[in-house]
């Protein structure tokens, strides 16, 4: 029975130390370097936006095409873009809300084609990055996005691009794999080098306006990245470090963002948490309750951070009671034991309002069977053979009729 736990989420034990500033503004510092490892140079802070024009410059781009989200449009972040952007010859393309299709995709490839010699600048939650990295790459061909699904086809060399978070949980900004529905309807993805943007902007005041149920729902989902990379078949060093940091900083840093969207201290913690999870899943993949997610995603339609969470809930402690070993690495960087991990992830759900993010949706109505399909579907297997713990098929259903009971009693009590 799934059951809402509201203790507190216990001690703080922020380390507060950071490294030092070697860019003119205080107020930003770069985070990772792409002279240093694969990848693109990410910046966080409240002045990131001044390096916009002279990342583009060094581009050697005069125009530009904004990929923005609605939402983003609606609440007037994209003037700030536009206004750090003086100087070059912009385009909007404005993205629906939901998740990229590939024929949204393909509609934005062929606006940054109509555009020439222009960098492309995605603006947005994850599905906007999404859209904005795969039409950079597509317009770099007479293909449309779905060619490339499940990597059948190498990725051609595109437009460099530009990713300016206005979420923080994805981790698109960062990653070399993007979501995208295709023509039937499923949950597919495309994935290579070419998808890394070249420059990673982490402006805080992206995040202020965030719908409080955006900001839990992507929230988790980072953390679902973070623990899911720490804990699968491909875990090693390089996932472990990003992913007990995130870790850490989400626990600690999500419930006030959730609470007090003006907080820009925590809502920079969040982004570089979300940016650190998607650098492990870079290194880990992801495991079993993405495996859940990418099914109730196929199958519902439901926001992805909603799904992955969820399903989270639904398998954490299955997992941690079968397989405790390679959970030591998230319990010590929370300062728990495993087996308290189920319910430290119960009261963070809890203490950022998640069951509200739940109600968004409302209750499903899903075979548990065909979940349980779905979860070893072929664009699923990744991450379901990835998992530290792969159920048999018993198991399966045993997992699906947990997480729709779990999503369902959410559901009710936002109600």
């Amino acid at each position: 029975m799934w059951s809402t736990v509201t203790a507190s989420l216990g001690p703080s034990r922020h380390e507060a130390a950071e490294a030092p500033c070697d860019v003119a503004s205080a107020a930003v510092r770069p985070l990772v370097d792409a002279r240093d490892r694969p990848g693109p140079i990410v910046v966080a802070g409240p002045s990131c936006l001044d390096r916009l024009t002279d990342r583009a410059g060094r581009c050697a781009k005069r125009s530009a095409v904004l990929v923005a989200d609605e939402t983003v449009v609606r609440l007037g972040y994209v003037e700030r873009v536009l206004g750090a952007l003086d100087g070059l010859d912009v385009r909007v393309h404005q993205v629906a809300a939901g998740e990229p299709s590939a024929a949204s995709v393909d509609t934005a490839a062929d606006a940054v084609r109509d555009a020439g010699d222009a960098v492309v600048v995605g603006v947005g939650g994850g599905s906007a990055l999404d859209t904005a990295k795969q039409a950079a790459v597509v317009a770099g061909a007479d293909f449309g996005v779905e060619h490339y699904a499940l990597a059948a086809n190498p990725l051609p060399a595109g437009a460099p691009v530009v990713a300016i978070p206005t979420t923080a949980g994805t981790g698109s900004e960062i990653t070399r794999t993007c979501i995208v529905s295709d023509r039937h309807g499923r949950k597919v993805w495309t994935w290579g080098d070419e998808l890394w943007p070249q420059l990673v902007l982490l402006d805080p005041v992206a995040t202020a306006t965030m719908p409080t149920h955006v900001t839990a729902a992507t929230g988790l989902d980072a953390f679902v990245h973070a623990v899911e990379a720490a804990t699968g078949r491909r875990r090693g060093p390089a996932t472990d470090a990003p992913a007990a940091r995130a870790t850490h900083l989400i626990v600690e840093h999500l419930p006030g963002a959730v609470a007090d969207g003006a907080d820009l201290d925590g809502r920079q913690a969040m982004q570089e948490a979300a940016l650190l999870a998607g650098m492990a899943i870079e290194a880990g993949g992801t495991g079993i309750a993405h495996a859940i997610g990418h099914g109730l995603g196929t199958l519902a339609h439901v926001p992805h951070g909603v799904a992955v969470a969820v399903g989270m809930a639904a398998a954490i402690d299955w997992n941690t009671d079968g397989e405790p070993a390679p959970f030591a690495v998230v319990a010590e960087a929370l300062g728990v034991r495993v087996t308290q991990l189920g319910d430290v992830y119960r009261r963070l759900l809890a203490a950022s309002d998640f069951a509200t993010a739940v109600g968004r949706v409302g209750t499903l109505d899903i075979d548990p069977g065909e979940l349980a399909g779905e979860m070893i579907a072929a664009e699923n297997q990744p991450m379901f053979d990835n998992s530290c713990r792969r159920p048999d098929d018993s198991e399966r259903h045993v997992l699906a009729t947990q997480t729709l009971d779990v999503w369902n009693e959410l559901a009710r009590s936002a109600t």
